[in-house]
């Protein structure tokens, strides 16, 4: 288990922060625009999730265990928000989209995740099996026991449902734009290139979200296996969207 846990939050996370910050850079270089920025968005949010994720990992206090995880998972979550804001400023005028809109639904998305904060007693880590601070002040530090969140019920179904709700209404945007553009087109492709990504991203938040819950260790294997199509995930949003700010 500590193994899989080391191997996950520093080789896989490390090299998903470099390809995330490197997909944001690019899109900045290309041009600076509102456009352009909101696509950066789409990644530099991700990218500072899991660069707090490394980071706590490596500081690892049991408190700044529990807010990093949380922190971690909220910006995940958030980051997908501007791949609406993306569509919607490449579909329609920037006039018919105003800045003061997007901010707005920015900030309300971030509220409502920022929920996941109260819920009391939402994360706890287990170290060896055993739960909290107790675990945490006993754990095996020699055989790099960084621990595991385990999320109750309700911070699990929070998460999963405010988190699906915009994963699914993104998929249908999308779909609904390839529809208009044409299966033919180089819109049309490219939006086959972003739902892909969208939903091999979404497995990946799935499986973190069920396996943090559930908190077996084959899950926690399965988790890390999983975590893994965030890279081709990461290449096909890339690709689906980074032309479409031209149009």
């Amino acid at each position: 288990m500590a193994t899989t846990v080391f191997l996950q939050v520093y080789l896989i996370y490390g090299l998903i922060f470099i390809m995330f910050s490197y997909f944001a850079i690019k899109a900045l270089i290309r041009t600076r625009n509102r456009i352009s920025i909101t696509l950066s968005l789409v990644f530099i949010i991700p990218a500072l999730g899991i660069l707090t994720n490394i980071l706590y990992r490596a500081i690892d206090t049991y408190q700044f265990n529990l807010i990093g995880n949380k922190i971690t998972i909220i910006l995940s979550c958030l980051g997908l928000i501007n791949i609406y804001f993306f569509v919607e400023l490449v579909s329609k005028s920037q006039a018919s989209f105003p800045i003061w809109k997007q901010i707005l639904i920015f900030v309300i998305y971030a509220v409502l995740l920022s929920v996941l904060f109260f819920i009391p007693n939402g994360v706890e880590f287990e170290y060896n099996g055993v739960p909290g601070i107790d675990g945490y002040n006993n754990r095996d530090t020699i055989d790099l026991d960084l621990g595991v969140p385990v999320w109750t019920t309700a911070f699990f179904l929070y998460g999963l449902i405010l988190s699906q709700i915009v994963i699914i209404w993104l998929i249908v945007l999308v779909v609904q734009q390839y529809k208009e553009f044409g299966k033919e087109s180089v819109y049309g492709k490219k939006y086959i290139r972003t739902v892909i990504g969208m939903i091999l991203m979404d497995a990946v938040i799935v499986g973190s979200f069920i396996f943090n819950w559930l908190n077996i260790p084959v899950g926690r294997t399965i988790n890390l296996v999983v975590g893994i199509f965030i890279f081709p995930a990461a290449i096909l949003l890339y690709l689906g969207l980074k032309q479409e700010k031209e149009a």
